[in-house]
């Protein structure tokens, strides 16, 4: 799979994956520096190199130096974020609906991007992770508890505990401010509903749209016809994913 050069890619342990620079110069080495474990230097074939699963646990946040033949120094950089599974096999997005849309033919690059997207949409709408992440929340050092991701497991930076399944507090002397606080967060398990939901929203998101961009609705001989638009009924333009959304999500926050 290529990447781009500063760009993040969501990589699991339970698939194998193989990464390549999209660049055009020669590369020869890459070096992985992870959160947490030691770094790795690996060789290119071909300017690609096959993802070590077993040696880089997760969840964890790595970033790759891509490095030029007999160098040390890093002509690019790119980052990886890697969680224990994603929400679906690629495999099941390529036999999408008995593989009438022949998604198989398309690249595995867009494949993953249109994973990616759909994973990052019900995510951010239903305000959880439903497999276990790094996050972070900068700490300006006002008074007051610091509002976090959902399903807070452990709180990783000192000075911190953790005040409920979303808030966190400082626990002892801190400073200076502002500081970055990190603690992993995440459901225990992904729900067959929330892997189906978001397959169905990265199928629709790869298929050509069937109507003018930005109509809302249309007029035919049997009357008018309401379009559902993502924004407007709902994070997608798909119900189905919006009632998963509502049903799965940890719905609305408000700190007043």
């Amino acid at each position: 799979m290529k990447v781009a050069p500063n760009t993040t890619v969501r990589v699991a342990n339970s698939e194998v994956a193989s990464l390549e620079l999209d660049v055009t110069a020669e590369l020869g080495t890459v070096r992985l520096l992870p959160r947490f474990g030691e770094e790795t230097v690996l060789p290119l074939d071909g300017g690609a190199f096959d993802w070590p699963t077993t040696t880089i646990a997760a969840p964890n946040a790595v970033t790759v130096e891509w490095r030029a033949p007999g160098s040390e120094d890093a002509a690019f950089k790119c980052y990886v974020e890697v969680v224990s599974r994603h929400y679906f096999p690629l495999d099941a997005l390529k036999g999408y609906g008995d593989g009438r849309d022949d998604f198989e033919a398309l690249p595995d690059e867009t494949l993953w991007a249109a994973r990616q997207a759909a994973t990052d949409v019900f995510e951010e709408a239903s305000h959880r992770s439903f497999v276990e992440r790094i996050g972070r929340i900068k700490d300006y050092g006002r008074d007051g508890l610091l509002a976090a991701s959902h399903d807070l497991r452990e709180v990783l930076t000192d000075g911190y505990a953790q005040e409920s399944d979303s808030y966190l507090k400082r626990a002892g002397a801190c400073g200076p401010f502002p500081r970055w606080v990190e603690y992993t967060y995440g459901a225990d398990e992904i729900p067959s509903a929330v892997s189906s939901a978001v397959l169905d929203l990265a199928a629709y998101m790869l298929r050509p749209s069937n109507r003018p961009i930005g109509a809302t609705g249309e007029s035919t001989d049997a009357g008018y016809i309401h379009f559902t638009t993502a924004g407007r009924d709902g994070a997608t333009a798909i119900p189905e994913v919006n009632a998963a959304i509502q049903m799965f999500g940890a719905g609305e926050r408000f700190v007043w």
